[in-house]
């Protein structure tokens, strides 16, 4: 019994040498890991708050950017003269239809009477930019 008792004690002192190199190992990392570490990492925040950074935008170079078209002055001044037209209670329910070129204005369509046709392009000509009417107006009775 005493081999056994010799193979115990070796294995008992192996096992204690094995945890002592081990624990000592534990030590060094554990102090490595707290040595490495910033010295903010280990503060609290005083404010309380947090700051976020913003995206900005990304800015397209001067070729990519689409092109805006050209203003069609014309067809800014027809629109006008179209919208008085059927702001009027005696011309908005009558077919006419205004084109412009440099300012001068030309009425299409039908109107129910020579009254309602003149109105029209008195109504037209106080459209600020407007030069001048061409009234081609067609009388329809009943239009």
């Amino acid at each position: 019994m005493k081999s056994n008792e010799k193979g115990r004690s070796a294995l008992s002192a192996a096992t204690v040498a094995a945890a002592v190199l081990f624990l000592g190992a534990c030590d060094q990392i554990q102090s490595l890991w707290k040595s490495e570490r910033p010295a903010q990492a280990q503060q609290a925040p005083t404010t309380g708050t947090i700051e976020i950074a913003k995206a900005k935008p990304a800015e397209l170079p001067k070729s990519l950017e689409p092109d805006k078209p050209p203003v069609d002055e014309n067809k800014v001044l027809a629109g006008k003269v179209k919208s008085a037209l059927g702001a009027d209670p005696a011309l908005k329910l009558l077919a006419i239809d205004a084109g412009a070129s440099d300012g001068v204005v030309t009425l299409y369509g039908t109107a129910d009477s020579k009254t309602n046709r003149d109105r029209a392009g008195r109504v037209a000509s106080g459209v600020p930019g407007v030069k001048s009417v061409k009234n081609e107006l067609v009388i329809v009775a009943g239009s």
